[in-house]
């Protein structure tokens, strides 16, 4: 059974692994997506999140930035949260990545890691950034769940992250947002926020 379960992995990450070398614009793509993207996408969540907060709050221009702090708070927190726990399961299971494992089957695209690969420290930030936009705002967080997701492919296509590294890092990166967002939820919590702001604008203003 447990031979099965391994074989069957191994068969998912060799089909994603050999889409590259198709040609070379493809693989220059698939570079693009899987390691150079990333601090673009981040930068696109923050304007975007900042564009979405300004426009749908009709209130005063205080009100609006109050909003914003807590849902850019909300999100440092899930993805720091998430990214540490993939961090620290990282060093606990001390996983080769493909290139390493199948070293004559496997070429990574770029040099990357080594004796990290599970889980995907990209799949969990990305995902835990993405769901946590969605718990906000449904069609925008609909979009970087896509971006979420074809990064994370890109990962096992590029030969640097088996595909159950990518699945752990989903579930880990979209459970921490979901458990952060309830408990940002709570009305204790909320009402924490409110006077912390009150307390900021009279202060400074």
């Amino acid at each position: 059974m447990i031979d099965n379960l391994v074989g069957i992995h191994k068969d998912i990450l060799l089909w994603f692994y050999n889409l590259i070398g198709k040609s070379e614009a493809l693989d220059h793509g698939i570079y693009l997506l899987a390691n150079r993207i990333d601090n673009y996408v981040v930068l696109l969540a923050m304007v975007t999140l900042s564009a979405l907060v300004y426009r749908s709050i009709e209130h005063t221009k205080w009100k609006r930035l109050r909003f914003l702090i807590i849902e850019l708070f909300q999100i440092v927190v899930a993805v720091n949260i998430a990214w540490a726990l993939s961090y620290i399961l990282k060093i606990i299971t001390h996983i080769p990545r493909p290139y390493l494992r199948y070293p004559n089957e496997i070429i990574q695209l770029f040099p990357y890691g080594g004796f990290d690969s599970f889980p995907s420290g990209h799949a969990t930030l990305f995902m835990a950034l993405a769901c946590m936009i969605y718990l906000h705002h449904k069609y925008i967080g609909s979009l970087f769940i896509f971006l979420a997701v074809i990064i994370s492919l890109t990962r096992i296509i590029s030969g640097v992250h088996f595909p159950i590294d990518i699945l752990v890092g989903w579930g880990i990166g979209a459970g921490v947002s979901l458990l952060v967002y309830r408990y940002f939820k709570n009305p204790r919590c909320t009402e924490f926020f409110v006077r912390m702001g009150k307390s900021f604008k009279n202060n400074i203003f």
